[in-house]
């Protein structure tokens, strides 16, 4: 899938900011509580709020987004086969332009041990079709995530990011690793303000 003809922007975003652009979206863009594939939204733009020790999942290839966004807690997300077949009758997995992009979990949380498998399965999820994804993974804060195929863009909001920032991280990769326990940006992707 090293083929991909298109580089999705990630920008990070204060709270404000994202809630002002998904705002803009359509309720049936949401995927909301209790974050199930059953609330999963295949569509030109998709937001998901609220991401603490779940994992949300996107798939994209310019035009739609898949958006995942799965509970660590809710008993039947422990099958992940379940998760992976309602991914591959959702997509064409053999799709050169699609990318991936993973963001969640709370590592060591002894409230939520599934959380950091459930990240790892998505990952393995990706490697085993050759999509090319970005990943943010764990860290303290509460996070939200949207995807815009007009824009090719995602769009990540935290608490931590606010006026002034850029003077304090000079690049927005540097806040993202202070979010985030892991980063990994895709060669598909770059990341901006």
């Amino acid at each position: 899938m090293d083929k991909v003809s298109f580089t999705s922007r990630i920008r990070l975003v204060s709270l404000d900011e994202f809630g002002g652009a998904f705002s803009k979206m359509k309720p049936k863009q949401r995927v909301d509580f209790p974050w199930t594939i059953k609330q999963s939204v295949l569509s030109h733009s998709a937001f998901t709020t609220d991401i603490l020790d779940c994992t949300v999942c996107g798939f994209t290839d310019g035009r739609q987004v898949l958006l995942n966004h799965i509970c660590p807690t809710n008993p039947v997300n422990y099958n992940f086969k379940r998760i992976s077949d309602f991914i591959k009758k959702k997509i064409d997995l053999t799709n050169p332009d699609l990318q991936g992009f993973i963001l969640g979990a709370k590592l060591n949380n002894q409230a939520t041990p599934f959380s950091g498998e459930l990240f790892e399965r998505f990952e393995r999820f990706m490697e085993e079709f050759n999509i090319p994804y970005s990943k943010f993974k764990g860290g303290l804060f509460e996070n939200h995530c949207a995807y815009s195929s007009s824009k090719d863009e995602w769009l990540i909001g935290n608490c931590l990011v606010t006026e002034g920032v850029k003077e304090i991280y000079k690049k927005p990769l540097q806040i993202l690793e202070r979010i985030f326990d892991e980063v990994k940006i895709s060669s598909t992707d770059e990341v901006s303000w």
